[in-house]
């Protein structure tokens, strides 16, 4: 147990070590980058003393840079990367396109690689199946409309008869003012 014991002390102290040694790096890095940026900000200053005293602006200075190096002002350099940046998303936006369509075609081969034998799915006999149901429907709909029945007219056409009922018995009138009970049934 000892050998366990001297081991976890061991790499405490190897921890401790490590965390210093990363914190110490971690404030020379930062020192290092603040002196780095104060350098550059007094050498920058230096080198505008230089241009002044020589009667050069720093414009002028890109100017003739830009001149010396490629041969070209700076409008024409501005005017060249302005082409080249559209001619470049041309190329970009039809290297896109490409790629979607090359996309959508491994889709359809993937998709028929894992399921070779899917039939594909047909709309049109929907489109039947709903006519025939509207039709359906409309003969339903024709075939319970109610039967027209013929208008009385006004001088009641149905309560005159133009044969004599069979089952009435006439009766004779009498002249004594009176008349007779008769023997008559109504259906």
């Amino acid at each position: 147990m000892d050998e366990v014991k001297a081991m976890a002390r061991a790499g405490e102290s190897v921890g401790k070590a490590v965390g210093t040694g990363i914190k110490t790096a971690r404030r020379n890095a930062k020192r290092a980058g603040e002196v780095g940026v104060a350098l550059s900000r007094h050498a920058a200053a230096l080198a505008e003393q230089e241009l002044a005293s020589r009667g050069i602006s720093t414009e002028d200075l890109q100017e003739k840079l830009a001149q010396r190096t490629t041969g070209m002002s700076r409008d024409e350099l501005v005017k060249q990367s302005r082409r080249a940046r559209k001619r470049w998303e041309k190329k970009a936006a039809a290297s896109r396109k490409q790629f979607a369509k090359n996309t959508a075609v491994a889709r359809r081969e993937l998709a028929e690689r894992i399921s070779p034998h899917k039939p594909k799915r047909r709309k049109w006999p929907w489109v039947l199946l709903v006519l025939a149901g509207l039709a359906a429907a409309a003969a339903v709909a024709f075939s319970r409309r109610p039967e027209e029945l013929p208008v009385a007219s006004a001088d009641n056409d149905f309560t005159k008869r133009d044969t004599p009922a069979r089952h009435r018995a006439e009766v004779p009138a009498q002249t004594d003012g009176q008349q007779r009970p008769t023997s008559e049934r109504s259906h």
